[in-house]
């Protein structure tokens, strides 16, 4: 006899849950699986030790915070922004300098074809500020993040992206699917030294070999011990979806 009440019970409990279901709106429905693609996707890309690449004891991983991107409507203005950048760490006994000044990301298809790219474009220049520079001590890490940005274009999806020397890069035609960026990063110089002081900014470029001129204040800022190379960090998949 109880066992017959169980049975109806969970008879009743179903049809209940039916009904329920049957009067869920079809936005919301679609709007949870959306979100739930993207919270597992997230998850089953978590940084790890195979994406990072090493050279001289200095640990490089590219970093993409948002991996699964909705393409933008098209529309006039309409854009999808995105972060990505590498995380360095400094895996030397000692301290290391590092300029985050000069990266720029590559696009791959699913197949590892290479997205197209056109740049630099520049129309005025920057140099680096005195908050570009980073001392890394002995273990510890620094996220050297950049924004770049999906647009249309003449009825082609394309990723817009300036980097911090005021240089504009274009890469595209992009449609809904998998893809894969790494990113070079760079720097070519191991001293670096005060150019201007005005305005409260401190810009910085490479230091002279000659000595300076007579009329320049000697006591300037100078920074050495920089970190030089060029470095093509790991590919990281993401996902544009509509």
């Amino acid at each position: 006899m109880r066992h017959s009440k169980a049975v109806g019970l969970a008879v009743i409990l179903i049809f209940i849950g039916i009904i329920v279901l049957s009067h869920t709106p079809i936005k919301v429905m679609a709007h949870e699986k959306i979100e739930a693609e993207k919270v597992a996707y997230m998850s089953s890309f978590k940084s790890n030790s195979n994406n990072t690449v090493q050279v001289d004891q200095i640990q490089f991983e590219t970093v993409m915070p948002e991996r699964v991107l909705r393409i933008p409507p098209k529309l006039s203005n309409a854009k999808t922004q995105v972060q990505f950048g590498i995380r360095i760490t400094n895996n030397r006994a000692k301290p290391c300098n590092f300029l985050l000044f000069a990266a720029r990301p590559e696009f791959f298809k699913l197949n590892k074809q290479k997205v197209s790219q056109f740049g630099p474009i520049a129309n005025r220049s920057a140099s680096p500020e005195l908050s570009d520079f980073k001392l890394l001590l002995s273990g510890e890490s620094v996220n050297f993040l950049v924004e770049g940005y999906f647009e249309w274009f003449k009825n082609e999806l394309k990723f817009k992206f300036m980097r911090k020397d005021a240089t504009y890069w274009w890469y595209g035609n992009f449609e809904s699917g998998t893809y894969s960026i790494n990113v070079i990063y760079e720097n070519p110089y191991p001293a670096w030294e005060q150019a201007s002081w005005g305005d409260g900014i401190i810009s910085l470029m490479p230091m002279r070999k000659l000595p300076r001129n007579n009329y320049l204040p000697p006591e300037i800022l100078k920074i050495e011990d920089v970190w030089v190379g060029e470095i093509f960090t790991l590919p990281l998949e993401f996902r544009l979806i509509q």
